[in-house]
């Protein structure tokens, strides 16, 4: 009998295990034996793998997961409504005090027109002084005055709030006998005035201006001619002209409170050069006054009709003191033959009973 090592895949002769690598042996029948071959037992029948999906089917799935996935996540995205902003964001603006409209500036345009004069509230603005208060500044504009005519001061001036008590005090100046709230002219603005008040509210309390006039230095109706003819030098330098025996006028002093001598004003120089000329008024003769009381004074130099500048001065001082005092005028202008010096003193009323309102 002969057997088989089927680790070896040898045939053994008839032992129970291979002598080489002591495998138990296969006994072989005789078909074997005729063919020479070991007739091997039957191989026993796998069980049938479990059958995987072809890897392009895998592949095909994994691609529509994701394809869903994106779509759902996009759908995400266009459905929902914005985002709400940010609680930081929202926060600051909930601590932050927006400034209140008009608090600080103010646009007015209240207008009203009495005896061919008009006056308009034009702005409001608030403003911080020196000493630390805040005040108002109002600009009017004045239209209806004479050419060249200056205004001092509002006569009878009354800033009202809406309950019909004082908004903001405003400074009182004696110019003579008469007083008034004093303004200052707007540079480079023809007709502008500024008044500034005491310590003021909010300008949205301001609800109305009650004014009864203006106060205006008197008309320039004193004149003293100087003879201007021969050569004007190109300049710098200046030629010096001799104002002649009537440089001196009077300025009648009436309207103040205390009688002085009649003012004199007095062409003490005046100088020319090609393009200008200059001419000095002294007013320290005869006027002395009282304490916060001011004479205002008003001169121009004229050139034929043609009025080439003009300048107001107030006077004012303590009793007893006497200091030169005066005007300066220097006006551009081509050389003429003749030229004119018109004065004026004092202050007159311009009746405007008005109120200004929105």
């Amino acid at each position: 009998m002969r057997a088989w090592c089927p680790r070896c895949d040898a045939v053994r002769p008839g032992e129970t295990a291979c002598p080489e690598c002591g495998t138990p042996l296969a006994t072989l029948g005789d078909r074997a034996a005729a063919d020479g071959r070991p007739e091997l037992p039957p191989p026993q029948e796998a069980p049938e793998p479990a059958r995987r999906p072809a890897r392009l089917r895998v592949a095909l799935t994994a691609a529509t997961v994701v394809v869903a996935g994106l779509a759902f996540v996009a759908g995400r995205s266009i459905a929902r409504p914005a985002a709400p902003a940010a609680p930081a964001a929202a926060t600051a603006t909930s601590t932050t005090t927006a400034p209140e409209p008009g608090a600080d500036r103010r646009q007015l345009g209240w207008t009203a027109t009495a005896g061919g004069l008009a006056i308009t509230a034009v702005e409001a603005r608030r403003q911080a002084t020196e000493r630390g208060d805040t005040v108002a500044v109002i600009t009017f504009r004045l239209r209806g005055l004479d050419a060249g005519q200056r205004v001092l001061a509002l006569r009878g001036l009354e800033l009202l709030d809406s309950g019909g008590g004082v908004f903001a005090s405003v400074e009182q100046q004696q110019l003579g006998r008469d007083g008034g709230a004093p303004v200052e002219p707007v540079d480079g603005d023809p007709g502008a005035y500024r008044l500034a008040t005491g310590p003021a509210p909010r300008l949205s309390s301001l609800a109305r201006i009650q004014l009864q006039g203006l106060l205006v230095v008197g008309p320039r109706d004193r004149t003293i001619a100087l003879d201007t003819s021969g050569a004007w030098p190109p300049g710098p330098g200046l030629r010096s002209i001799n104002p002649g025996p009537h440089d001196t006028v009077g300025i009648d002093s009436s309207g103040l409170s205390v009688q002085d001598p009649p003012l004199r004003l007095q062409v003490t120089s005046a100088f020319v050069r090609d393009g200008l000329a200059l001419v000095v008024i002294d007013a320290s003769s005869g006027f002395r006054g009282v304490p916060g009381e001011y004479l205002p004074l008003g001169a121009e130099l004229r050139a034929g009709g043609k009025v080439l500048c003009l300048y107001t001065s107030l006077l004012g001082q303590s009793i007893g003191q006497q200091s030169t005092q005066g005007i300066v005028l220097s006006c551009p202008t081509r050389p003429v033959p003749r030229l004119t010096v018109a004065v004026g003193g004092g202050a007159r009323i311009l009746p405007l009973h008005v109120t200004l309102t929105p």
